[in-house]
């Protein structure tokens, strides 16, 4: 199952993540994308229990296709469950671990247990940009780093979003097939 996990303030429409999600369902794809709580005043807890929630129901290994604050929800739920059936994960923007942003502050820091991503880190990919505002080329390789995965900076990719020119990301869908999770 691809689980795509938004980040804070949601992905608004025309955002990549959205243009994902209508893409797999047209393919027929098992996908969700579920709309986290209150996703401008957002509960570190009430993420990571929706995911906890998404993974109960799965039948299949998930495969998390994140976006900025939805990475460190995925990272705080994996910290805390056993074996995960989780197959990959492409963590887009990550925000720094220590970003100065109080709607934020329950996620922070991450807790980027190596063991915990482990077992899928050679299918783990974190991308970020060299001029996003919310964390630095040295912060999104140093992620990489802690976790055991690769990673790939995009030049002047902004936040990649909406307002960095990023609705429809055919890359999204590569990386996918590359996986395995297509």
């Amino acid at each position: 199952m691809i689980v795509i996990v938004h980040g804070y303030d949601g992905s608004e429409p025309g955002h990549w993540q959205r243009w994902l999600h209508d893409e797999l369902r047209a393919a027929g794809a098992d996908v969700v994308f579920p709309d986290l709580p209150a996703p401008t005043a957002p509960e570190k807890d009430a993420w990571v229990a929706a995911l906890a929630g998404v993974a109960a129901e799965a039948r299949t290994p998930l495969t998390f296709v994140c976006h900025s604050l939805g990475c460190w929800a995925v990272d705080h739920w994996l910290a805390g469950v056993e074996a995960p059936r989780v197959h990959a994960a492409l963590l887009v923007a990550p925000p720094s671990p220590l970003l100065p942003f109080e709607p934020v502050e329950s996620f922070l820091p991450p807790p980027r247990r190596r063991a915990a991503w482990a077992p899928f880190a050679a299918r783990t990919l974190v991308v970020g940009s060299d001029d996003d505002d919310y964390a630095s080329v040295d912060e999104i390789a140093e992620t990489a780093r802690v976790l055991g995965s690769a990673h790939r900076i995009i030049p002047g990719a902004g936040h990649i979003n909406v307002a960095s020119g990023y609705g429809r990301w055919p890359f999204v869908l590569e990386w996918l097939s590359d996986i395995g999770a297509r």
